[in-house]
């Protein structure tokens, strides 16, 4: 399999929200993000848009908080 690589920009506190979660799994940064974006398009392919039904809700939490840590 051949690889391609993407700039990705992203809000400073997910960066470190990721950096963390890689190093309690073991994983890179780079491994969680493929594997996050595999199972976005595997769920794109099997609801299309709606899975971003809640991302487009004006109720849907936009505080960092509201999430889990």
């Amino acid at each position: 399999m051949t690889t391609k690589k993407m700039p990705v920009s992203m809000p400073e506190n997910l960066k470190e929200q990721l950096k963390k979660m890689a190093n309690e799994l073991g994983l890179s940064q780079n491994q969680l993000a493929v594997m996050a974006l595999h199972s976005l398009v595997a769920n794109y392919e099997i609801k299309g848009s709606f899975i971003f039904a809640d991302l487009l809700n004006s109720n849907y939490p936009k505080n960092e908080n509201s999430f889990r840590k």
